[in-house]
């Protein structure tokens, strides 16, 4: 058992945590409390150390320069042993001398818990994806829910001592209401979205949203998004630039319909006075067909043959978190596979069908997943 074969003769302790609403929470011996300094964090030798699966065990030693950490994750039931610790076993010799108790702060992070942080973002200027210059004031209400995934990372970014979780959630908060605002700010110009049409945007909004937080999150708190949720996005219909975009949407639509009674008038204008003239009588003058083409080429703004539009495919939902999405088209799943947001394993279900299935058990999907390299031909045949 090395140098912890020792004790001074007190009851040793069983250092664990038995709270279950917590995030960080800092172990004491009993009969003490987090506030009591020197006999709080003096750990006898032979101690055990409990840690649940689902949490992780933090051991921070001071020492005259700072400060030297450690971390377990559980499931972990062992007594303390160089073995185990090789920070602390390279300080015992130094700062302690293998005398006991050794000094040393213990915290316990669950890991299996979700924080949820509400949020209310605006009104924020936001900016119409056709019409650029026109911005409205746009509010946006939801909560994000993340998670201690990675406790490195977390204890590099943070201090535990004085840890305090409602702090670090309003910190969190501040956060997503600078990123939220920036978000939805160019959400419609960047993804030509009508702001007209944005309040049934929510998914895509939610999605923008998911892909500015994600990798800031991890890199300046250490945790791990779990899902961004917005519950409502409202636009303000009686600010002056939502009716002036609601004029020029309307008024490009009754352009329109103004243009298609002007080319039906001249339809039935061309066909009901052509006269059945010869080749030689009619020299250059149009048939009634192309006069027909001319009218409807000239209202659609098309001159040249273009190609018809892919035929669309079918629809389908993807399972994220318990929660049903989309639905998606099968270019959406590709780009998807390459930001690592679908895979062989993911449940989707499209209408008609009675259960959710793997993406890899549908036909029509089936070639996304083939990665089979066919042999390199023998040069010398």
């Amino acid at each position: 058992m090395g140098i912890f074969g020792k004790n001074d003769g007190g009851i040793m302790d069983v250092i664990r945590c038995d709270e279950q609403d917590y995030l960080i929470w800092k172990w004491h011996p009993q009969g003490t409390t987090e506030q009591t300094s020197q006999r709080a964090n003096a750990i006898r030798w032979g101690s055990s150390l409990r840690v649940r699966d689902g949490s992780a065990a933090v051991l921070v030693y001071p020492q005259p320069d700072g400060s030297s950490q450690e971390y377990i994750e559980g499931p972990f039931d062992k007594v303390i042993e160089t073995d185990n610790f090789p920070v602390l076993a390279s300080l015992v010799g130094v700062l302690y001398q293998g005398n006991s108790p050794f000094q040393a702060e213990i915290y316990f992070i669950n890991k299996a818990g979700t924080i949820q942080v509400p949020f209310g973002v605006g009104p924020v200027n936001a900016f119409d994806g056709r019409y650029r210059d026109i911005s409205i004031p746009t509010q946006v209400r939801g909560a994000i829910n993340f998670r201690i995934s990675d406790v490195g990372q977390f204890i590099k970014c943070h201090s535990l001592s004085g840890f305090n979780t409602e702090a670090f959630k309003e910190k969190i908060r501040a956060f997503l209401v600078g990123r939220v605002k920036s978000v939805v700010t160019n959400a419609a110009k960047d993804n030509g979205i009508s702001l007209l049409q944005i309040e049934g945007k929510i998914p895509e909004i939610e999605g923008f949203v998911e892909k500015d937080l994600r990798e800031k999150l991890f890199n300046e708190y250490g945790v791990e998004l779990v899902s961004v949720n917005i519950s409502d996005i409202e636009i303000s219909k009686g600010s002056p630039e939502y009716k002036k975009l609601e004029k020029l949407t309307q008024g490009k639509g009754t352009l329109f319909a103004q243009g298609v009674v002007s080319a039906i008038g001249e339809i039935k204008s061309t066909i009901g006075g052509e006269k059945k003239l010869s080749d030689a009588e009619r020299g250059d003058e149009p048939s009634a067909a192309q006069k027909v083409s001319n009218a409807l080429g000239g209202l659609f703004g098309k001159k040249d043959k273009v190609a018809p539009p892919p035929i669309p495919t079918a629809g389908y939902y993807l399972a994220v978190d318990g929660k049903k999405k989309g639905p998606y088209d099968l270019s959406r799943f590709k780009k998807m596979m390459q930001d690592g947001e679908f895979n062989s394993e993911s449940l989707i279900w499209k209408e008609g069908w009675e259960n959710w299935v793997k993406a890899a058990d549908v036909e029509e999907l089936s070639s996304f997943f083939q990665s089979t390299i066919p042999p390199i031909p023998d040069s010398d045949k």
